[in-house]
């Protein structure tokens, strides 16, 4: 596996995982989640997970879109086991 893309304290992107690893993320902040997947994917896979990922104090950080799951919660493991493997 190749280097990990380092995030910096406070830094936050938008992510889509499926099958335990990511397929997309986006730097731009500025989307809606819905419009992210529409640009990426055009709809949200079946399977697939679509959220945001943050790094605090405490490590990497990994939230449901509330937009699609009707919450903002952790993501489920093997989403963040799979941001885990991309970014550090």
């Amino acid at each position: 596996m190749g280097d990990k893309t380092k995030l910096k304290l406070g830094q936050t992107l938008l992510v889509i995982a499926k099958d335990n690893e990511v397929l997309h993320y986006s730097w731009d902040m500025s989307l809606p989640h819905v419009e992210f997947v529409r640009r990426k994917t055009g709809t949200l896979p079946e399977g697939a997970w679509v959220g945001t990922i943050t790094k605090d104090r405490q490590g990497i950080v990994v939230i449901s879109s509330k937009t699609f799951y009707g919450y903002q919660l952790p993501a489920p493991e093997w989403v963040t086991n799979a941001v885990k493997e991309l970014f550090s």
